[in-house]
């Protein structure tokens, strides 16, 4: 903004005298966080959002509000029994991050933040985070079904990065919701042991077609692995890979 913008500004702000120093102050100043009260534990009204919107297209499920007046009425005890086990599973996680002396993301530090707030009163910038924690949680309990550990380490390959041939059996089918994008996960144990995975977008229309290569539960792909990890449990990815 120019020199002759912000005077601009300044002589148009309802008459008042201004001077740089408000005006630069105001664009700079943080904008503050305040709490959120809400009429019951917020993690409740957010399974509860969640299981309503469970038999709608990905695209509307994201479409109800936390402060919704309708919500408290709609709420049940199977709301109530998944929030419940979402902060535990939470606790006990991060609990566990911490005695092996992980460094917290983030987010992590922000979900801290919220277990250990009143279920009831929350930073309204952690409202997000309440929002989408039902899915977080579904999503990484599936996942560690596929691991069934918290550590899990894949056997190194001397062709990792070479277009092979790959024959896979299928574990899992991972649906990875965010509020702005919708993934499908395929997950499988190469001819090693090793956990496979790759990801493509639910609206994608090869979907259907994969499915149906997945005959008996394998799958044989030409394909490069590169390695990844989920915390402590490492697993590769497929790249450029086709049918074979």
């Amino acid at each position: 903004m120019t020199t002759s913008n912000v005077l601009t500004q300044i002589r148009t702000r309802q008459g008042k005298t201004t001077s740089l120093d408000d005006l630069f102050k105001t664009w700079i100043e943080p904008v503050k966080d305040e709490f959120k009260e809400f009429p019951e534990d917020v993690l409740v009204l957010s399974c509860c959002i969640q299981r309503l919107a469970h038999n709608q297209n990905p695209s509307m499920r994201f479409n109800r509000s936390l402060n919704g007046s309708e919500l408290p009425e709609l709420v049940n005890d199977l709301d109530r029994q998944k929030a419940k086990n979402i902060r535990k599973y939470y606790n006990d996680k991060l609990m566990l991050l911490t005695l092996q002396g992980r460094q917290l993301t983030k987010f992590r530090k922000d979900l801290q933040m919220f277990l250990n707030s009143v279920p009831t009163k929350i930073l309204e910038s952690l409202c997000g985070i309440v929002y989408k924690l039902p899915y977080f949680y579904d999503y990484d309990k599936s996942v560690d079904g596929i691991f069934k550990s918290s550590y899990f380490k894949n056997t190194s390959l001397n062709n990792m990065h070479e277009n092979v041939r790959r024959d896979l059996k299928f574990i899992s089918k991972i649906e990875n919701q965010r509020k702005h994008s919708n993934n499908v996960e395929y997950w499988f144990e190469d001819e090693s042991l090793n956990k496979v995975m790759f990801s493509i977008s639910s609206n994608n229309p090869l979907l259907e077609l994969l499915d149906r290569h997945i005959n008996n539960d394998r799958l044989i792909v030409s394909t490069k692995y590169y390695v990844r990890k989920k915390d402590l449990n490492e697993f590769f990815v497929m790249e450029n890979w086709s049918f074979v």
